[in-house]
């Protein structure tokens, strides 16, 4: 009998000790909710015009980022196509002006050098290291490098001519 009163008494603390507990943690509860400011990281309660505006945030920053990923797109395709030949045919008197880093191979026809501030056109085929200055032939097969953008290239001087240009060029 003594030990079914001692395990009703340690029931009943047991008891008593958990609602205590609970009791604290409830009264921290509500304290906590009731001095939280409305909008703040403890209420985080917000309006529709809040949530709007942020939206709209998010869009302009996800308009902003399509935008510079199809300006990038656009460039890549540019670089892209600077890096192959681009065969072409052109006719006596047409001038092929090349920017800065493009490259000319002269396939067939005869035309002349155009130099430039700077010089000629660097022909890498020699080996020598000359330059094919302005008026001089330009010779067939040969990969001419041109340094700088001022104004150097080819002039056709045969009814036609066929070229290989890679990189930046115009056409007069």
């Amino acid at each position: 009998m003594k030990g079914s009163k001692l395990y009703k008494k340690s029931g009943i603390l047991t008891l008593a000790i958990v609602l205590g507990i609970a009791v604290v943690h409830i009264v921290q509860i509500v304290n906590a909710a009731s001095t939280a400011e409305p909008g703040s990281e403890d209420d985080p309660v917000v309006s529709q015009s809040y949530v709007d505006e942020q939206i709209n945030s998010l869009k302009s920053s996800l308009d902003e980022m399509t935008k510079k990923y199809e300006e990038a797109q656009e460039r890549l395709k540019e670089i892209e196509s600077y890096g192959k030949f681009v065969p072409l045919e052109l006719n006596k008197g047409q001038v092929l002006i090349a920017g800065e880093s493009a490259e000319i191979i002269l396939r067939g026809g005869k035309a002349l050098a155009i130099g430039g501030e700077g010089g000629g056109l660097s022909d890498i085929t020699s080996g020598s290291g000359a330059d094919v200055n302005t008026d001089q032939e330009v010779p067939l097969n040969h990969l001419l490098l041109i340094s700088r953008n001022d104004g150097r290239g080819i002039k056709v001087v045969s009814e036609k001519a066929w070229v290989l240009v890679k990189g930046p060029y115009t056409i007069n």
